[in-house]
């Protein structure tokens, strides 16, 4: 039996973007990128994402986020070489975990080639265990989505 899990995407949560280029050991021989290509593209992306918002890996009390959990799915095949657009987004943001949310697309035509959401924590690794999610860590990802403003009324 084969059962897919669509992760829903809210297209107005994304905030951050970054390319990143096909490499030909990422690809499978019916050109899709394997999982494992997947999770580190995914990882980088959202990487990326955090040291723009300024989000160090492991803070200076020894704290740092992790992934717990990650769903993908993978929707079209790719080409090595191939440049792919990675926007990223937050959502669910409480208290002690978050999503980040990712969507790649084709550079040239836009088309999806795969999604994923990734549940994070923040963890201290002097306690060895799972803590609250920081308040400049909240402020730094807690970003609100673009609103088109049709009246003008915004600033």
């Amino acid at each position: 039996m084969n059962q897919t899990t669509d992760i829903i995407i809210d297209e107005r949560i994304f905030i951050f973007e970054t390319v990143m280029r096909v490499r030909s050991t990422e690809t499978d021989f019916g050109q899709y990128m394997s999982i494992q290509a997947l999770s580190t593209n995914f990882i980088e992306a959202m990487k990326r994402f955090f040291y723009s918002r300024g989000i160090k890996d492991i803070n200076t009390d020894y704290q740092g986020l992790v992934v717990n959990n990650m769903t993908i799915s993978s929707i079209s095949f790719v080409r090595a070489r191939e440049e792919l657009l990675y926007e990223v987004g937050v959502s669910d943001l409480a208290a002690e975990t978050g999503n980040i949310v990712i969507k790649v697309s084709r550079m040239f035509d836009t088309s999806i080639v795969a999604k994923a959401s990734m549940q994070f924590a923040n963890y201290d690794y002097r306690l060895n265990q799972l803590i609250p999610l920081s308040q400049t860590i909240i402020d730094a990802l807690d970003t609100q989505p673009f609103i088109e403003d049709p009246d003008g009324i915004l600033p």
